[in-house]
């Protein structure tokens, strides 16, 4: 195959050097010179004394900009390169599915039978060409009773191919362009041997991937109808093709994930969807184009691998103070990718605040029941012991570069072994006083471990 040439879409050609975009940021609020500096710094490739180990591309600094002249894509390529230089750092093998001792794999010994039925159908459905296919996502994939069971899933063909990296979505917060650039490749094949025309997406950022970053940076175009899941659940409700039973009257405030952002924001639509579910918005400082990451993002500007869970969870904990503020009820997100992570800030943090997906808001006031909180607790601390296992044993590994993007016929980096280090973490897990008391250590050594 041709490899086709990546577009690079920052614009230096429109860049004035104004420093706006990382005086304005929300992370980084660097004076006006430093900030103007920095970019400077960024475009000759010189060494970075700020973005590089702070941002938490979040996405916020394109708004800003009053060239439109995409400085985070300018960030995104400097990382590239550092990622060619140095390499992923070992804990980076919890988000690669096609390595051994990757998050999917290894949540494969705590998931019910019930969730392992659901996945099993979503992984191996091979979509017709009159499909309307909804792709569940790998971060959905961790928690999947937020949507498994529900009638919701009667308008659409789920599928879970946990191989298709969200479309590469992750991996381009992080910087891996040229990754990202297969993987579109591999998409692009996928959708073709199917012959489907409508895909519709629980996390919003594959919707951004697949009809932005695919064809205008990476040079592959897919011949399909991308569906946004959050304006296809408005356009249904507003219709009352999905009926909503129940006015919840519950106060939330809104968690806007650093993709909605993407092509000038659609921060309505979540709240539109929440108001008609009966929920009374109490907004937190920093929302829509000024939102702050739930953490993950923390990960792409890693400076050393031990300190990397404690600089996400630090940078949730910020989101869940604010949150916290506002004297709300519930937090809502409406991203898969930030649920999981939220979810295990949540239970280190130990705050009082629920926590939910806009799916199971919807859920909620169409009448369809839920375990809640008792699955989410439970899976929080699945992660949270995943998380922590493979930090003990990344502190023996080297940095990797990822070889392969795609599954083995045999599936093996998705079936898990034995972990018997794993099994214990979790099992410890179950008494509330070890939860207590590891919640507290963690949280008493996250001001010595973070790097930021």
């Amino acid at each position: 195959m041709v490899r086709i040439k990546r577009t690079p879409a920052f614009r230096e050609d429109l860049c004035d050097l104004c420093g706006l975009c990382f005086h304005l940021c929300p992370v980084l609020q660097l004076p006006l010179d430093d900030a103007k500096e920095e970019m400077q710094n960024l475009i000759k490739g010189r060494k970075s004394k700020y973005v590089l180990e702070k941002c938490n591309t979040c996405l916020s600094c394109n708004l800003y900009c009053p060239q439109n002249a995409n400085p985070y894509q300018l960030i995104l390529k400097r990382w590239n390169a550092l990622y060619k230089e140095r390499g992923a750092p070992p804990l980076y093998y919890f988000v690669c599915p096609t390595e051994d001792r990757n998050v999917w794999q290894l949540l494969n010994l705590f998931l019910s039978n019930r969730e392992r039925r659901w996945i099993y159908k979503w992984m191996h459905y091979v979509p017709k060409s009159e499909d309307t296919v909804l792709l569940i996502g790998n971060y959905t994939h961790l928690f999947p009773f937020i949507i498994g069971g529900s009638k919701l899933l009667d308008y659409f063909k789920p599928i879970d191919r946990i191989d298709q990296w969200e479309g590469g979505a992750y991996l381009y917060q992080l910087g891996y362009l040229d990754l990202v650039q297969k993987i579109a490749e591999r998409t692009k094949r996928d959708f073709d041997s199917w012959g489907v025309k409508n895909i519709v997406a629980t996390l919003d950022a594959v919707e951004y991937i697949f009809k932005e970053v695919h064809p205008k940076e990476m040079g592959v175009k897919h011949d399909r109808n991308f569906i946004n899941f959050h304006r296809w659940l408005l356009d249904n409700i507003s219709s009352r093709e999905v009926n909503l039973q129940n006015q919840l009257n519950l106060t939330v405030t809104v968690h806007d994930n650093c993709f909605s952002k993407a092509l000038g924001g659609y921060w309505d639509v979540p709240r539109t969807i929440l108001e008609k579910c009966g929920c009374k918005i109490l907004e937190m400082k920093h929302i829509k184009k000024d939102s702050l990451c739930c953490g993950f993002g923390a990960g792409a500007s890693w400076v050393k691998n031990m300190s990397l869970p404690f600089d996400m969870i630090s940078e949730g904990v910020k989101k869940f103070n604010e949150a916290e503020e506002t004297g709300a009820k519930a937090l809502i997100t409406y991203c898969g990718g930030c649920l999981y992570l939220m979810w295990a800030t949540k239970e280190l943090l130990r705050s009082k605040i629920d926590l939910y997906h806009i799916i199971e808001i919807v859920r909620m006031s169409m009448g369809e029941e839920l375990n809640y909180p008792k699955d989410h607790i439970k899976r929080a601390w699945d992660v949270i012991a995943i998380i922590t296992y493979s930090l003990l044993i990344s502190t023996f590994k080297k940095n990797f570069y990822i070889k392969s993007i795609t599954y083995d016929k045999d599936l093996s980096t998705y079936k898990p072994k034995k972990y018997l280090l794993l099994r214990l973490i979790r099992y410890l897990f179950d008494f509330k006083l070890v939860r207590i008391v590891y919640a507290k250590l963690f949280c008493s050594i996250m001001p010595i471990m973070k790097t930021r």
